[in-house]
């Protein structure tokens, strides 16, 4: 006897949820089990295909295990390692909160999502991204998130935000048939925020879908740096099943020291007020404690959100794509429990991909399904992401991304993506050029001189690029507010030619000749 689910129409997502658990979360079959249930039994095939993208804010690479770090903070993705490809020299391209999902969700540069000025106003250059903050940014009418392309090939698509800033009103919902926010709706049997409710809330509508219906979901989890409110300092950090394994954890004695208290959030050198314990005197080594801690919670919270996907026969046929969005800062630079430059602890950032089997056989990777490749080198970025995934389902485009798609180092091939990756710090003016073995970040370039303004990272004491990056970012910025006219005004539109320009400024490697196999 067979099963097989039909898909809830699309209504209000209130009354969507409401339904789902009502029903129990999916149809059931003349027995009483739904069509999950069967499928949990291996009664009934799960056809569909699943693409699952998680991003993690605060989430930096040198403090997950996964890099090889002192504390076993993330054993899950160690695991979930071992049949992914692990990208080691993954950046983030902006440590902002809206412009870093931007960046991930429509694979373009962060500045396309400020506004531009009207027409014949002065000039409000995109470099000037930490200048403003993100009150007023949103994403541009014109400018295609990546629901929108599994839209277009019948996919379902949902989204399940965890911060307030990723929002409708911004924009982000766009190719999304639901879009839950931040805490999701008042009604709504699952409040909790954090990776705990955001993964309930998908649960429970992943085992909604039909059997056969291929879907897409974008969970973004706040968690990390929820924990830096001063009204949560206190809170014991949630790690549920995880005790045993942290209990021996202490903290770092050359860390003991006390950061002072600032009186404005930006400031350098001192604690930002609405991120600082005013309790007590904490040192350095508690706070690092503290997001280590957070991250080992999150790696459980992934582990579970993961398991109860796969429990009902959805491994197989399931892609997961796991990243940081940005980093955290704990001093190295001057900043305090935050983000907001272009170095390493803002931008350096996990990013695991594990594709489904038809994905697999696509990528060529043989009867075991094993990556020819399990760790990845080459540069890449989170606007890299969104080209990755919509080379893999073969969507079309109207106009070329301005990321790089990942799918020749996912099929093994060792060429670099990519030769360099413009990237944004978001608490001051200032830009960086990312390059496999270097970086050269420039701080307020309007105000700042020689050397001081400068930060060089793996080149020779002699060596002095500035003249060189800053070309690159006065021609970059000239595009990219073109672009900017052009996705909030439609002024200007140029037939794709402005983006191929900017692809070749990073140095994109080309299409490959042959035909690639994908599916659909």
């Amino acid at each position: 006897m067979s099963c097989s689910q039909t898909t809830t129409p699309r209504r209000p997502r209130r009354l969507l949820l409401a339904a789902l658990l009502a029903a129990g979360g999916a149809a059931s079959c003349g027995d009483g089990r739904s069509a999950v249930e069967r499928a949990r039994a291996g009664e009934a095939e799960v056809t569909g295909q699943g693409v699952l993208v998680i991003a993690v804010d605060g989430l930096r690479w040198d403090h997950t295990s996964l890099a090889g770090y002192d504390r076993e903070t993330t054993p899950s993705l160690e695991k979930f390692a071992r049949e992914s490809v692990v990208f080691e020299n993954a950046w983030g391209v902006t440590p902002s909160m809206v412009g870093a999902h931007v960046a991930i969700l429509a694979g373009d540069d962060p500045g396309v999502a400020i506004p531009p000025p009207p027409q014949g106003a002065g000039d409000f250059p995109a470099r000037d991204i930490g200048a403003e903050g993100e009150d007023r940014w949103f994403v541009p009418p014109e400018l295609h998130l990546l629901g929108r392309h599994f839209l277009g090939l019948g996919w379902s698509t949902a989204a399940f935000v965890d911060h307030e800033d990723i929002k409708e009103l911004r924009g982000f919902d766009r190719g999304f048939r639901e879009f839950v926010e931040h805490r999701g709706e008042p009604g709504d049997e699952v409040r909790e925020e954090g990776a705990f409710g955001v993964g309930k809330r998908f649960i429970q509508w992943v085992n909604g879908r039909a059997l056969d219906e291929n879907w897409f979901a974008y969970l973004q989890m706040n968690d990390l740096e929820r924990r830096w409110r001063v009204n949560r300092f206190n809170e014991r950090v949630e790690i549920r099943g995880v005790e045993d394994a942290v209990e021996n954890w202490r903290v770092r004695p050359e860390l003991s020291f006390v950061p002072p208290l600032g009186l404005v959030e930006s400031a350098f050198h001192t604690l930002p007020p609405s991120r600082a314990n005013r309790a007590r005197s904490v040192t350095m080594a508690e706070y690092e404690l503290r997001y280590d801690l957070g991250i080992r919670a999150v790696d459980a919270s992934l582990a579970r959100i993961l398991a109860s996907v796969e429990d009902f026969g959805r491994k197989d046929n399931l892609t997961v794509v796991i990243l940081g969005s940005f980093g955290t800062s704990l001093g190295e630079h001057g900043l305090f429990l935050r983000a907001g430059l272009a170095e390493d602890g803002d931008l350096h950032v996990p990013l695991l991909i594990r594709p489904s089997r038809a994905f697999r056989e696509a990528l060529g990777w043989g009867a075991e399904g094993r990556p020819p490749v399990k760790r990845v080198k080459s540069l890449v970025g989170s606007i890299d992401l969104a080209p990755t995934l919509v080379d893999l389902i073969g969507a079309q485009v109207e106009r070329p991304m301005l990321g790089a798609s990942l799918r020749p180092l996912l099929q093994g091939e060792l060429g670099p993506v990519r030769d360099r990756l413009p990237v944004r710090p978001s608490v001051i003016p200032g830009f960086a050029l990312i390059e496999p073995e270097s970086r050269a970040v420039v701080y307020r370039p309007d105000l700042a001189v020689p050397p001081a303004r400068r930060s060089w990272s793996s080149w020779s004491a002699s060596a002095d690029r500035a003249e060189e990056v800053s070309e690159f970012w006065t021609r970059w910025e000239e595009l990219i507010e073109l672009e900017r006219r052009w996705l909030h005004f439609g002024l200007g539109a140029d037939e794709g030619a402005r983006v191929q320009a900017l692809r070749g400024m990073q140095g994109l490697a080309e299409s490959r000749a042959e035909a690639r196999p994908s599916f659909r």
